[in-house]
């Protein structure tokens, strides 16, 4: 069986004064000036607020995923990175809630690897982990995670309703350890 991978870049463009870590009110008064980063900025979304947590941007990620599974679909898993994992999250949910509801559109994935996720806070999106998520799911995530600490990565796992876990000594980014590409490319091929 021939299997392909598809790259998605998020379809929101950030300003600087939206990106965390970031010096907000300087990057803000030199836009405005008219001086830029030199690159541009994507995410899946931004914080309007982050106490109590609001969003911007999900919903248009959501409409824009739901293109790319039509036009390029249908696919059989998902993989996402830190706020990428977290929409990788949010999409299982969608489509397991619309195949309930009316089994129209692509189908529910047959599995998701999650690195780095966690779930958002934003009480508009509370609804998508009341139950849990039945897509089998591989979470990695770093203990020495300084960006995403990994009690936020464990409670979105525990949101699935049978998650498997890699977790290793690392910080923010994707093992790369032979043990653990190992277990990536096992758990894909039970889904194949």
């Amino acid at each position: 069986m021939d299997s392909a991978s598809i790259f998605v870049t998020a379809p929101n463009t950030l300003h600087p004064y939206d990106i965390d870590g970031m010096d907000n009110m300087a990057r803000m008064e030199a836009e405005k000036a008219g001086k830029t980063l030199g690159r541009t900025f994507k995410g899946w979304y931004y914080l309007k607020s982050a106490h109590p947590e609001v969003t911007v941007g999900v919903d248009t990620s959501i409409a824009y995923l739901d293109s790319v599974l039509e036009k390029q679909g249908p696919f059989d898993g998902i993989l996402g990175f830190s706020q990428g994992g977290s929409m990788a999250a949010v999409m299982c949910s969608v489509l397991e809630h619309r195949q309930l509801a009316n089994n129209t559109g692509h189908p529910a994935f047959r599995f998701a690897i999650i690195c780095s996720g966690y779930m958002l806070q934003d009480t508009k999106w509370q609804h998508l982990y009341e139950k849990p998520l039945s897509t089998p799911s591989l979470h990695m995530y770093g203990v020495l995670d300084p960006v995403i600490r990994f009690n936020r990565s464990i409670a979105l796992q525990q949101a699935f309703a049978n998650p498997e876990v890699l977790c290793s000594d690392g910080a923010h980014f994707i093992p790369r350890a032979q043990k653990s590409i190992l277990t990536v490319a096992q758990f894909i091929d039970r889904y194949k």
